[in-house]
């Protein structure tokens, strides 16, 4: 069964207090299952129709003109992965959709020039961007609360130019996924590399795993957001908090998804936090870089 939370309206309005509540009503189900709904997030419904439609109107753009906006290396991996572009981190196959990401750039990478032309296609998309930050910022606080540490604790690691990402994806119902993928998965199973993601569905095709091995059909829940915890959130809570393994299973009719994923600047190294850990309670994760360390799994994955 998958948990449903309501907040107390819009993430840039929380005072202390409201964090200390949504601490309180997320803390056992992120320590048990790591997803779940928010609801009353004060996110504005017609935003989200906006950035729909947005990607509507990208991905029907000739191929051509698509792909003048390659992702890249050079261009810190904004820009659009063409279909079949991204090669599966669990199979030998590649994943069933089109892909474009909008966010932040680092200083300590070649910034694309101009930094801003990967974001052209998608102002709304930047606008949600800002909200679903905002929203990060205050879950990420609330997460804190749950493992006893300062609602700010945290904040150290994403001061400056965090590399947050939002990706707008596109499964086409005519598009057979890899045979390589299983039982036919548009997406294959994995867990973010990332703090948390937020995520959206305009039709259903999403599945997380539960902490029993039973994968639940995540459906569109109107006015609501699907949220769930990736592997940084595990990795610093030394296991307290549990990453969410997700897959996309095979979709029926074209499906478009609106996917943030909140993330640390770049070159944070993510280990279990001296706080969460002891002689009874030895680290149970090794440590992660973002920078390099992440910079190798996309080029990995998308062939650069």
């Amino acid at each position: 069964m998958i948990s449903h939370l309501e907040v107390p309206g819009h993430a840039a309005g929380w005072t202390s207090k409201d964090r200390s509540a949504v601490a309180a009503g997320l803390g056992g189900n992120f320590r048990a299952e790591g997803f779940l709904f928010v609801h009353n997030h004060g996110i504005p419904a017609h935003l989200i129709t906006d950035v729909y439609e947005e990607t509507r109107r990208f991905y029907s753009l000739p191929p051509a003109e698509k792909g003048q906006y390659d992702a890249c290396e050079q261009s810190q991996f904004l820009g659009y992965r063409r279909l079949g572009r991204e090669r599966s981190r669990t199979h030998g196959g590649t994943e069933s959709c089109e892909q474009y990401r909008v966010g932040n750039t680092t200083d300590d990478l070649p910034l694309p020039s101009p930094a801003d032309f990967y974001h052209t296609p998608f102002p709304k998309s930047l606008e949600l961007f800002g909200h679903l930050a905002r929203l990060s910022d205050g879950i990420l606080a609330a997460c804190a609360l749950d493992l006893g540490l300062e609602e700010n604790a945290f904040d150290p690691y994403l001061a400056g130019s965090p590399l947050h990402r939002l990706g707008l994806n596109h499964y086409g119902a005519s598009r057979p996924p890899d045979t390589r993928s299983g039982p036919g998965h548009a997406m294959s199973p994995h867990i973010d590399l990332s703090l948390l993601t937020i995520l959206d569905q305009n039709e259903p095709g999403l599945q997380v795993r539960d902490s029993d091995g039973q994968w639940l059909d995540v459906p569109t829940v109107p006015g609501a957001l699907f949220l769930f915890l990736g592997d940084y959130v595990q990795r610093w809570s030394n296991g307290l908090h549990r990453a969410a393994p997700h897959r996309v299973v095979r979709v029926r009719r074209d499906r478009m998804s609106i996917q943030y994923k909140h993330r640390p600047n770049y070159g944070v190294v993510i280990r279990p936090l001296d706080a969460l850990t002891g002689p009874e309670d030895p680290p149970a994760y090794g440590p992660l870089n973002t920078g390099p360390e992440y910079v190798a799994v996309l080029r990995s994955i998308l062939g650069n």
